[in-house]
């Protein structure tokens, strides 16, 4: 501005009795009442306490005010996407203990081998998530794939209750 009296920062008075302009004041007092002015507009509160009057302070302010959005809008975003991928998470981890209580039904395990069977997946799902884990590769995981070798080992005197392994069929072999 050719005339500084013109500005905002002019306008501005700082002191109850309305008399003490702000570019009286020292340049950090400047600083917080322009953070103010940027706050008030980025949150779009806008208390009308302060506002633009020349051409160049209302470019100025439009151009805040589309950057306060986009910044609002991408913290919002930001926000949303977290709250969503923990909720994602937390279904992931509930139908994968799921798949598995079923086939512990389906296959008659003991309560114990079910029981272990389904905290290593609750407590190994959220790493599958980040992995992108879906269904035919926790189908490798209960074929043994992926389980420790203790809990593959023990699989077979749990299935069907330990009835499959007294089966002379598979005993005689």
């Amino acid at each position: 501005h050719d005339n500084q009296g013109d500005t905002w920062v002019a306008r501005r008075t700082v002191d109850g009795a309305g008399e003490i302009s702000l570019l009286e004041r020292s340049p950090f007092d400047q600083w917080i009442q322009s953070v103010y002015f940027i706050m008030t507009v980025f949150t779009t509160v806008g208390f009308g306490d302060m506002s633009a009057m020349t051409n160049g302070e209302i470019v100025y302010v439009c151009f805040t005010m589309l950057v306060g959005a986009v910044v609002h809008s991408l913290i919002v975003g930001e926000v949303i996407c977290t709250l969503t991928s923990n909720d994602e998470k937390r279904l992931f981890v509930q139908d994968k203990k799921e798949l598995v209580e079923a086939f512990a039904q389906h296959m008659e395990l003991s309560d114990g081998a079910a029981a272990e069977m389904s905290s290593w997946v609750s407590m190994n799902a959220r790493l599958w998530m980040s992995k992108k884990y879906n269904r035919d590769e926790m189908k490798e995981l209960i074929v043994g794939r992926y389980l420790p070798r203790a809990m593959l080992a023990n699989l077979p005197l749990q299935l069907f209750q330990g009835k499959l392994c007294q089966n002379r069929l598979f005993t005689c072999c």
